[in-house]
């Protein structure tokens, strides 16, 4: 009889692998370093839009990325370390997108601006942009480093490259821009600045797309509309107003 119990408890009792094959279901899989500080990057975005960078601590971003603290802190040695982690992650989403596709030159004027400006302003008026702007804002005081990158490495960066594209067409008289910067920074003003303002003090929802692109649209045809040359004359809208000379294309 007791060797007949021992014969059922051994056909009850799992194999040996089966058994290591249960124990291992509870482990966590081990991760890459790169993913685990892309995971820890974004739970930190979210602790610190949510909490403001002040209030966030450690282990509010170690439990919202499900891991120990331990290995956070092998990661990123500081909260600080951790905060211009995710601002440089955000700086480098607009950098590849606008290395990317850019400002082509093989399209009509009014396609590539359309292009450009359209993307661009999807990006910044995201609600996800508009809340880490309020997290940047808040923390330059603090950190005026952290907020100087990400205003030179963002919308700097998405500047120049129409910068670039505007003195192109300057010098080939496609267009009649003596000020590329000036006027790169109007056309942002234009499509961007007061949606984001609003946006920024939580008096406007995110924009539609269709409203995205009629703004778009509007401030193309605004600035094309002073900036293309007329009957062959290199005077047009696009110069200063008064006794300004017209400034030569470079």
């Amino acid at each position: 009889m007791p060797a007949k119990k021992s014969r059922i408890a051994q056909a009850r009792a799992p194999s040996g692998g089966a058994a290591k094959a249960r124990r291992g279901r509870g482990r966590p899989r081990q991760i890459a370093e790169p993913e685990r500080r892309k995971k820890l990057i974004e739970a930190a975005e979210h602790v610190f839009v949510e909490l403001g960078y002040g209030t966030a601590n450690m282990d509010d971003i170690a439990h919202r990325a499900r891991m120990s603290k331990k290995t956070l802190y092998r990661v990123f040695e500081t909260k600080e370390a951790l905060f211009a982690a995710v601002i440089a992650a955000r700086r480098a989403v607009l950098a590849a997108m606008i290395e990317a596709r850019g400002c082509d030159d093989d399209r009509a004027q009014d396609e590539v601006l359309r292009r450009f400006l359209g993307q661009v302003a999807r990006f910044v008026l995201a609600p996800r942009q508009a809340a880490l702007y309020r997290l940047v804002i808040a923390e330059s005081q603090r950190a005026p480093e952290l907020a100087h990158a990400f205003y030179r490495e963002g919308p700097t960066k998405a500047r120049l490259a129409l910068t670039e594209w505007l003195t192109l067409q300057n010098a080939r008289k496609n267009l009649i821009v003596p000020d590329p910067a000036c006027a790169a920074g109007m056309l942002f003003s234009m499509v961007i600045g007061e949606p984001q303002m609003r946006l920024l003090i939580g008096e406007n929802r995110e924009p539609s797309e269709a409203e995205i692109d009629s703004r778009v649209d509007r401030a193309i045809e605004i600035f094309l509309d002073g900036a293309r040359p007329r009957n062959g004359s290199r005077k047009s809208a696009g110069y200063r107003s008064g006794a300004d000379a017209p400034v030569p294309a470079r």
